[in-house]
């Protein structure tokens, strides 16, 4: 045998050892992957499990989201076409009448003329005025399908609309003569009041709504109704 014989026998040899080493690791490697694969079937997302993860946690401009928010804003809630409008709220047709601006405007009224003249109504108490207002757009947002409530802006305005009209409610059924409020103002007040804690302790029965969405800002009255409300 010369030397291009030994040499190409070592080449065979050397080759073909290599190769069973390589068929060795890839058969164990394979294994480790079907038992790890058999262990955590049940826990592997199927394909319209990863479509829909993809699909619903994308943004407009394609960005996954995965923030978890709960509340959103108030001011672009797609209620407020439905519970903020100049003819819910009896406003003066010659006044503003944009949803967004009229919820700002009593969220920023903080004197008896300033709710008034955004209205566009003379009240001879428009701290009054006001409170009831609120009690038209929460009685509105809590009277709705709870469904709507799913939607984060929605929702943040089923909060602020509640925590904003009991407290004022409550203010004015507490000390009526310092608001020159009547006998009929504040029963009014109370009846809906009492609808809209009645509505709010039944969607955080139902999960819909959670004591943590009121806080940290939710009023007695209303901490009071959510410590009576459990969960379904």
């Amino acid at each position: 045998m010369d030397i291009h014989e030994y040499r190409e026998r070592q080449y065979a040899q050397s080759g073909g050892g290599s190769s069973l080493l390589a068929t060795v690791a890839c058969a164990i490697f394979a294994f480790a992957i079907s038992a790890t694969t058999v262990l955590y079937w049940d826990k592997i997302p199927g394909p319209s499990q990863w479509m829909s993860l993809l699909a619903g946690s994308a943004e407009p401009d394609g960005i996954l989201s995965f923030s978890g928010d709960r509340i959103g804003r108030s001011e672009i809630a797609p209620l407020l076409k439905t519970c903020v409008t100049k003819d819910l709220l009896d406003i003066h047709p010659g006044r503003e009448n944009d949803p967004a601006k009229l919820l700002q405007f009593m969220v920023t009224a903080r004197n008896a003329e300033r709710p008034t003249a955004a209205l566009g109504r003379r009240h001879q108490n428009a701290a009054v005025e006001l409170a009831a207002n609120w009690g038209v757009i929460a009685d509105c947002v809590y009277a709705t399908n709870s469904w709507k409530l799913c939607d984060i802006d929605n929702r943040a305005l089923a909060v602020q609309v509640a925590n904003t009209f009991v407290v004022q409610a409550d203010q004015i059924a507490s000390n009526p003569e310092n608001f020159t409020a009547s006998q009929t103002e504040v029963a009014s007040l109370t009846q809906v009041k009492s609808r809209v804690l009645d509505s709010l302790q039944y969607l955080v029965r139902t999960g819909v709504l959670i004591a943590s969405d009121f806080a940290p800002f939710a009023p007695a009255t209303i901490r009071q109704t959510l410590g009576k409300a459990e969960p379904e």
